[in-house]
């Protein structure tokens, strides 16, 4: 979305639950994975949204091969001990 003002960035739009038919959609859809730039076959979206209880949780830029992850203390120390990155541990250019 693009706007020139924050109050101009919120819209409302129709949003789905994560279940197992949407689950099963997207991965027939992006069988390499929520950051697949180019939907497979006839699928029309690209970049999934992620809420959890109204909030942002996952934003994906398949493009710009970017994506926010939102998660609480606990996630990311979850996250930490499995291996995963996170933004605040990558060297910095000076």
């Amino acid at each position: 979305m693009s706007g020139r003002t924050a109050d101009e960035l919120v819209r409302p739009t129709e949003l789905w639950e994560l279940n197992d038919g949407s689950l099963s959609a997207l991965r027939q859809a992006l069988p390499a994975g929520l950051l697949q730039y180019e939907p497979r076959d006839d699928a029309w979206f690209e970049n999934p949204v992620l809420y959890r209880d109204g909030d942002l949780m996952l934003g994906v830029l398949s493009h710009e091969a970017f994506a926010v992850l939102r998660v609480s203390d606990l996630e990311a120390a979850e996250l930490a001990s499995a291996g995963f990155i996170s933004h605040d541990s990558l060297p910095r250019i000076g």
